[in-house]
């Protein structure tokens, strides 16, 4: 397949837009199929301490949560190292996405099978946290090449829209594919257990699943790897190159507002949706109040699956509009729809929720209700897909500091430290209503105090995310206007530069 079906150049409002097919934008973002999978794998990480290495469950739950705060304090480390390595003939964003592929394979082979079995004790202690860093840096170095993507298939605003829901799109359905290969081909086997041979297998089947789609992203990613479009630096008066240094990462914290609103805006939203995601809070909703664990569950894939179709309109309205005007509309629906959401469980009351685990009116209510939710937040998720590349763009024009890998890193760095407390804040809430020392469990009574926690945990925090998202969006100047004008700004650096470099 040649470059020309897969990147070209458009001009529009003045600007010249290296632009790419959909293919490629679809392709490209594979990246973020290959970094769920990892993901969804990691999730049995507290099982195999515990089978695997003889680790107490609430001994693993520390060290995870520790091995959380560590991740976050590699990002900007491998983003400066990113953004600092030049691109050769061979690109860039490829070699580190099999070099990351690689690091955690080789984790996750020593993790689940290599060393599984072998220690215990002090040693398996260490063993267990000497793996899960290794994990950890080559995760890091995955999302620092995910990054970057988005800046290097496309800078037309038009584009970036539909490369974010296809991300959007990889990282809901890449966990329904092998949730469902892993119920249905992997558990039998093991008499539907967690064991450690069942985590053996499990492993192959992710490990490999991540390298399939690291091939589909490097097939996207061909056409626009290459110096050219990566090694775009700022020379000084004398000509030489300019390279980004920690003083350059501080002051894009420091002094960059729209990288402050846009860091505002998802760490907010982060911590509201994963505390109300955890699994006391999911437990709550659909084991207590809902009373059908399984039917609920049956529920949020349909929600999801559909929620994907209703996301791809508000795609379109995010590259029509841009991201700042996108994101304070959908927040505002996400607000108000799930206001609707508590009135009608409200209506229902603590006892009357059960009926939504049966077919009937309520079950239909609450799942149109949860489609527009979900859809919503899809619209939201890909609208602050697209902030990060613009956030990036104006960096680049403001300092004249090309850093992908830095803008990513200084944002995952603050989003991970701020979400590692959504586990906390949702253990100290529950225990408010009586679960101090044991954890809710299906079948619990459903009580008052039961019911109106669940709603401020799954729907009011949630409200209170997209309430500092409308605020900050109005100290955020990056409209679709504004974003023209950057890349025009950009073009005639980009010529300096170049006059500069044969002078």
């Amino acid at each position: 397949m040649g470059n020309k079906k897969l990147s070209a150049a458009s001009v529009r409002d003045g600007v010249e837009y290296r632009t790419a097919s959909k293919l490629s934008m679809a392709l490209g973002v594979a990246t973020n199929g290959g970094g769920m999978c990892f993901y969804l794998l990691m999730m049995y990480a507290s099982y195999i301490a515990n089978a695997g290495y003889g680790i107490a469950v609430a001994v693993a739950g520390i060290i995870i949560t520790g091995t959380r705060i560590f991740d976050g304090i590699t990002d900007p480390l491998v983003a400066f190292v990113f953004d600092r390595i030049k691109a050769g003939k061979h690109g860039k964003i490829r070699i580190f996405l099999f070099a990351a592929w690689a690091v955690m394979a080789l984790a996750c082979f020593m993790m689940y099978d290599w060393m599984s079995g072998k220690y215990t004790g002090v040693a398996g202690v260490a063993w267990f946290i000497g793996i899960y860093v290794v994990y950890i840096i080559g995760y890091t170095m995955m999302n620092m090449s995910s990054g970057a993507v988005g800046n290097l298939i496309t800078n037309d605003p038009t584009q970036r829209p539909f490369m974010n829901l296809i991300g959007t799109i990889y990282s809901y359905c890449v966990p329904m594919v092998f949730n469902t290969i892993i119920s249905f081909a992997v558990l039998p086997k093991y008499d539907n257990q967690y064991n450690a041979a069942c985590l053996r297998e499990a492993c192959v089947w992710y490990v490999a699943g991540a390298f399939v789609f690291m091939i589909l992203a490097c097939i996207g990613l061909t056409p626009c790897d290459k110096p050219e479009v990566l090694n775009s630096v700022t020379f000084g008066d004398d000509g030489k190159e300019k390279k980004i240094g920690f003083k350059d990462m501080w002051n894009l914290l420091k002094d960059n507002r729209n990288m402050q609103m846009w860091i505002i805006t998802g760490a907010s939203d982060k911590l509201a949706q994963t505390t109300a995601g955890q699994s006391i809070v999911m437990t709550l909703l659909s084991g207590v109040l809902i009373a059908n664990y399984q039917t609920a569950t049956m529920l949020g894939n349909i929600t999801a699956i559909i929620g994907i179709a209703f996301a791809t309109i508000g795609g379109m309205y995010v590259a029509k509009f841009g991201a700042k005007k996108a994101t304070s509309v959908w927040s505002w629906a996400c607000i108000g729809l799930s206001v609707v959401m508590v009135v009608f469980c409200t209506i229902l009351g603590p006892t009357g929720m059960s009926s939504i685990g049966k077919f009937g009116v309520p079950m239909i209510i609450y799942l149109v209700l949860n489609v527009g939710l979900t859809g919503f937040k899809m619209i939201l998720s890909t609208a602050s897909g697209v902030m990060r590349a613009d956030v990036c763009d104006y960096e680049f024009e403001r300092s004249g500091n090309f850093m992908p890998g830095t803008v990513g890193g200084v944002y995952s760095f603050l989003d991970k430290i701020i979400s590692s407390l959504a586990s906390t804040i949702a253990a100290l809430m529950v225990s408010l209503i009586g679960y101090k020392t044991v954890m809710p469990q299906m079948g619990d009574k459903a009580t008052p105090a039961v019911f109106w926690m669940t709603m401020f945990l799954a729907f009011g925090l949630p409200v209170i995310g997209w309430i500092f998202n409308v605020i900050s969006m109005k100290y955020y100047d990056l409209d679709k206007e504004r974003m023209v004008e950057v890349q025009k700004n950009i073009v005639a650096m980009k010529a300096e530069q170049e006059a500069k470099k044969e002078a």
